[in-house]
């Protein structure tokens, strides 16, 4: 008999800190990388029409990291444990929810429980919920009431809750302790970017409209049949590039102030070129604006690329610089802050900071 209420014991033991070490690894690959964690808060705010709450999109991500990194602390220290067993049932029960919509009715693609440390489809996230949701569920039917210390109590959860929120304040000061994005340090972006483009297939089609519907139709450039269909008239010819979306800079498109795609050409430029990285035009003011302005100064025009993500008009007279417009997602991806600096040698990622830390 006791040996069984031991081994229960143990097992109920193993669990919590298997479930705890999940919380706390989900929560701190968030942490290290806030802004990389409120780009899947948007998309997923997207998906939910929740439009209202996108401007709330990191404050949402720091939370979701600060309680998840909290709770993992407390399951495996065991304080408060049948709260917090609690809590996370309700959390991963929620989850669970969440993503079976997202493989299902409302895809969402990579969920990013696991920040972009782990790449998790909806589908594999529900499938790692519907096990952690008995294991949370079991700890805490199996957890007694308990009559904690107060002030020891208090002490703990203030570390558990503080630990995290600093790691995400400082990721917020400095750009991330850790980035798990594809732009990071050390990256040949030229080399992968032209990798991606050669593989891209190109088509010429010819479009006709058919006399009697006026419905206009779409022909391979190499197929003669239709010039002979006298039910048929040429329109137009036009060249399609499909592109995969697999790729992980398949969305990095660089685009001059005519909508003209040139993201091989800047990207072509050599020696050292540093990319002026403006996520939010608003923020290009006092200290930013002043420091973006001496770098501008500080090289010669090849030197220094200003890539934008809307506003271009309103940053390059700010600046007096051509800027280029790339996408949001995309930017902010490879530069976390409002105004950043990421520095190319020769295609290559050399360095990354905050215009205010040039």
């Amino acid at each position: 008999m006791g040996v069984n209420i031991k081994i229960k014991h143990i097992g109920i033991l193993a669990l919590r800190w298997l479930l705890g070490g999940v919380f706390i690894f989900s929560g701190l690959v968030k942490c290290v990388d806030p802004v990389g964690t409120s780009v899947f808060v948007d998309k997923y705010l997207a998906t939910y029409s929740l439009d209202a709450l996108l401007p709330l999109s990191l404050t949402i991500a720091v939370l979701l990291a600060v309680v998840e990194v909290a709770m993992g602390i407390l399951l495996v220290i065991g304080l408060l444990k049948r709260y917090v067993s609690l809590a996370a049932t309700i959390f991963v029960a929620l989850f669970t929810i969440v993503t079976l919509l997202s493989a299902t009715i409302l895809p969402i693609g990579d969920c990013g429980c696991f920040g972009d440390a782990v790449k998790l489809t909806p589908w594999q996230t529900f499938f790692k919920n519907i096990v952690l949701l008995p294991m949370a569920y079991f700890v805490w039917r199996s957890s007694t009431p308990e009559c904690p210390k107060w002030l020891r109590t208090s002490v703990i959860l203030a570390i558990a809750v503080a630990l995290p929120l600093a790691i995400n304040l400082y990721s917020l000061r400095y750009l991330p302790l850790v980035d798990f994005m594809p732009y990071k340090v050390g990256v040949d972006l030229r080399h992968e970017v032209e990798k991606e483009r050669s593989a891209e297939a190109v088509q010429s089609v010819l479009i006709f409209e058919n006399i009697a519907t006026g419905e206009h139709v779409e022909y391979p450039a190499e197929d003669t049949s239709c010039w002979a269909d006298p039910d048929l008239e040429y329109v137009d010819a036009r060249t399609i590039s499909s592109t995969s979306k697999a790729g992980k800079f398949a969305d990095f498109r660089v685009y001059n102030r005519d909508n003209e795609d040139v993201t091989l050409e800047v990207l072509g430029k050599s020696g050292r070129v540093a990319w002026l990285c403006v996520n939010d035009s608003e923020a290009l003011t006092g200290l930013r604006l002043q420091y973006a302005q001496r770098l501008l100064e500080a090289y010669p025009e090849q030197a220094v690329v200003v890539v934008v993500t809307s506003n271009a008009p309103y940053v390059a007279k700010r600046l007096n610089r051509d800027a280029y417009t790339i996408d949001a997602m995309t930017l902010r991806s490879m530069m976390r802050a409002d105004v950043g600096v990421v520095v190319l040698n020769d295609g290559v990622i050399e360095f990354k900071a905050d215009v205010r830390d040039i």
